[in-house]
């Protein structure tokens, strides 16, 4: 069965300057949402404005439902594409209300049948009834932003594209919102590749992620094994998740570290006894134990509502974050001692 959308070896260029190099992901299904995660400046709307035809393609091809949009032969138009892309920045257009812009996207598909969201079903949705008779220039970049995503959700494309959508949207609205975008997206089931620098959007948003790092697309999985299978250390270090640790192996199912000692587990990629490698340790690995006799001192303590990070120096100076529910008996100030539940066992061995 073909893929409902395809990138197949593109280079991404603009301005004659090549962003991102020999790209290949794919879609599996109409409705299914992949978000693809970089820094900024990486190249990632760039790829959106290929995708949507306004940039062409020199090498590879893009497939839409089984019809090439790009090649190096083929470019078809951009209003011929039924591709919709909300920009990061506010893109409405200023001498119409907010309502009128909305509408502009709802003609465009005026004639389809099967109307998969309705008009009031996103105002409500994306609270923005109050601002639907103000001018652009009259809301903050935040209601901008709900206002163009909700213009780019009625013209009902095949394929929606938005950059950073909720990037102007304040943190206290930010989870209310991707709440309400998923589920938008999930009953619509509009195609959608979304854009973002937040690896829990990510993370939340969409099925499949697509991290990229250096001109290259350097992993395309599912959220979990980006997370905690991380293929390369430049995704270790962008995730910023953990910290890689000088570790020996000593059997197929253990390593030995200089500060934790022995740790257990099952390896992701096998190396040979003897190798000397760099194992990655997430917050979540290690447990606290103040029973324990290996312990470390806190040299930082990061609190997150539901949690604590502690961040630990070893006797070698290695820095290692542990997670600790924020109900736990004994929070631990700076330079006290800070226990590590033995023996250490970690599910996937993840070394380079």
């Amino acid at each position: 069965m073909n893929n409902f959308f395809e990138v197949k070896d593109v280079d991404f260029s603009v301005g004659g300057k090549t962003k991102v190099r020999n790209v290949s992901f794919s879609i599996e299904n109409e409705g299914d949402v992949i978000c693809l995660l970089g820094p900024s400046g990486i190249g990632k709307t760039t790829i959106l404005r290929t995708i949507a035809g306004l940039e062409k393609l020199d090498k590879g091809m893009i497939e839409l439902k089984g019809k090439i949009l790009s090649s190096e032969k083929i470019n078809i138009e951009p209003e011929n594409r039924n591709i919709s892309l909300a920009f990061q920045e506010n893109s409405l257009f200023p001498h119409y209300t907010v309502k009128e812009n909305i509408f502009l996207g709802a003609e465009r598909n005026k004639n389809k049948k099967d109307h998969k969201v309705s008009f009031e079903e996103l105002i409500d949705l994306l609270n923005i009834s109050n601002i639907l008779n103000k001018f652009p220039h009259e809301i903050s970049a935040g209601e901008a932003q709900r206002a163009s995503l909700t213009r780019s959700l009625v013209t009902q494309p095949d394929l929606l594209l938005l950059d950073e959508p909720l990037s102007n949207v304040d943190q206290s609205f930010k989870e209310e919102i991707q709440e309400k975008l998923k589920k938008i997206l999930k009953n619509s089931k509009i195609t959608t590749i979304i854009v973002t620098h937040d690896s829990y959007e990510a993370f939340y948003l969409g099925s499949k992620c697509g991290i990229i790092l250096n001109q290259e697309l350097k992993q395309f999985d599912d959220p979990y094994n980006v997370y905690h299978l991380p293929n390369s250390i430049e995704v270790v270090n962008f995730l910023n998740r953990g910290t890689l640790i000088p570790a020996e192996v000593t059997s197929p199912k253990s390593l030995e570290n200089k500060d934790l000692g022995t740790i257990t587990g099952n390896f992701i990629k096998p190396f040979p006894i003897g190798s000397k490698v760099s194992l990655l340790v997430q917050p979540e690995d290690l447990h606290h134990d103040d029973k324990s006799s290996l312990k470390f001192e806190v040299v930082d303590r990061k609190f997150r509502g539901t949690n604590f990070i502690y961040t630990l120096k070893t006797p070698n100076n290695t820095l290692i974050p542990v997670f600790v529910h924020s109900h736990h008996i004994h929070q631990h100030e700076l330079d006290e001692k800070f226990g590590i539940k033995r023996p250490i066992h970690i599910d996937h061995i993840v070394c380079f």
